[in-house]
């Protein structure tokens, strides 16, 4: 009897599965709706073409490792800029901190540091999920989110 994986077997079953995470990571890594669609399908024709996955059971991992390597590659090109009304925030100030102030100090970090900020603190995704997406090590994945931790809060007093 053959045994049934949990990762997905078909394209259309790991688009089903990813789409709106990828796409709101998308969106937390550039802060631009427009900016978010283009690397959303950046990220999924890469995933297509490559298609299947390296390593099942990692797709989710795999397609952060795409997003954050075209979010890198499109930073390279040109630095990404973000105005207060492609946010569309809506948050009452905590300790006279608003979450377009913490978006605005996420956007001045450098890319590979934004990507592991946003992976860990605002996705909430463990760091070896942090480590596999951006091909490092755990202890490499928790330097990045400490030394971002420390620039956001640097940026925020």
């Amino acid at each position: 009897m053959e045994r049934v994986r949990s990762g997905a077997r078909t394209f259309g079953e790991l688009l089903e599965r990813h789409e709106r995470e990828i796409f709101a990571y998308a969106l937390r890594l550039t802060g631009r709706r427009e900016d978010a669609d283009d690397l959303y399908q950046e990220t999924f024709l890469a995933a297509f073409r490559a298609w299947p996955p390296p390593r099942r059971d990692h797709e989710r991992a795999w397609l952060y490792k795409i997003a954050t390597n075209k979010a890198i590659d499109r930073e390279r090109r040109r630095r990404p800029t973000v105005s207060v009304e492609d946010l569309r925030l809506a948050a009452p100030d905590r300790d006279g901190v608003t979450l377009i102030d913490l978006a605005s100090a996420i956007r001045t970090l450098p890319a590979g540091q934004r990507a592991a900020f946003v992976l860990r603190t605002v996705e909430g995704r463990p760091y070896r999920e942090v480590a596999l997406a951006l091909e490092c090590s755990e202890e490499a994945a928790r330097t990045r989110v400490s030394e971002a931790t420390k620039k956001v809060r640097a940026s925020l007093r």
